[in-house]
């Protein structure tokens, strides 16, 4: 995984599972790789909107997605 890849899973999950410690050192961490102003708006109001999303289906009681039987994606291989 490349250097860019790796910063912005680290922001990601850090946004989704400790939001209140995110501070200036993890978006400058995304500037030093490479990641415009925008592109870490985007990152970031991304990964806020899927965490709100989820955790609206989660408390709601809706089933979780599943991926097909016989799905040809990559990201369905295990």
């Amino acid at each position: 995984m490349d250097d860019k890849t790796r910063a912005l899973l680290t922001y990601a999950s850090k946004l989704t599972e400790t939001p209140s410690f995110i501070d200036e050192s993890d978006t400058a961490a995304l500037r030093e790789v490479g990641w415009t102003e925008r592109e870490i708006w985007e990152i970031t109001a991304l990964t806020s909107f899927f965490n709100f999303s989820g955790r609206l289906e989660a408390a709601s009681g809706l089933p979780p997605d599943e991926i097909p039987e016989g799905a040809r994606l990559a990201e369905a291989r295990v």
